[in-house]
């Protein structure tokens, strides 16, 4: 099967939100969602799985409409962060580190977890996307997740520790090859991005 995990697009900038902060796509992100959406719609996609996030909803929202498919939430792909009451987007964030010093939630942003909690979501993403693998043989399978969902998987699927390796743009799309029988993985993109043309917001600067 073909797993096509695509990072949400571009959502609003929360901060201390009344409990936890759940933004909805800010506008450029709602013309990137549409914009993947386009891109993806004649690739066959037969089943789109999105985190249960606002941000990753949204972005799947116009691809599942095109293809008249039901989004299935599967709460293991949601990010790390979703209960906290604040959203900064990752440019944001990239700007003030470079105004004003380091940050090490930046450098290592799942530092801001306990020990036991980062080991324990981590394990929840690996698990979720074996299960997404193993349920969907033979089909090619949408899954809109997150920055450091993604990371997280791809660095478990080569085998290295450094989770920062793999870190996709908004909107960015990934593919894999993956058994559920045999368990193995082949890469065959990261990070596609042409396709958004004046969109696209690039997580480093070159």
């Amino acid at each position: 099967m073909e797993l096509v995990i695509v990072r949400h697009a571009r959502p609003e900038h929360i901060e201390d939100a009344m409990g936890a902060a759940d933004p909805d796509l800010a506008e450029i992100g709602h013309r990137q969602a549409q914009l993947v959406g386009e891109y993806l719609a004649p690739a066959g996609i037969d089943v789109v799985v999105t985190s249960p996030l606002a941000r990753a909803r949204q972005t799947a929202a116009p691809l599942a409409g095109m293809l008249g498919l039901e989004p299935i939430v599967v709460e293991g792909v949601a990010e790390y962060d979703r209960h906290d009451s604040s959203y900064v987007p990752a440019e944001v964030t990239r700007r003030l580190i470079k105004e004003g010093g380091t940050d090490e939630a930046w450098t290592d942003p799942l530092s801001v977890l306990a020990e036991d909690e980062k080991h324990e979501w981590m394990r929840g993403v690996h698990t979720a996307f074996r299960q997404i693998i193993v349920d969907n043989s033979g089909r090619r399978v949408a899954v809109f997740c997150h920055g450091m969902v993604t990371s997280v998987w791809f660095a478990q699927m080569l085998g290295i520790d450094d989770t920062l390796r793999f870190v996709p743009d908004y909107a960015g799309v990934s593919r894999i090859l993956a058994s559920g029988s045999s368990g193995s993985v082949t890469v065959r993109s990261f990070n596609e991005t042409h396709f958004l043309g004046e969109t696209h917001i690039p997580l480093f600067e070159k």
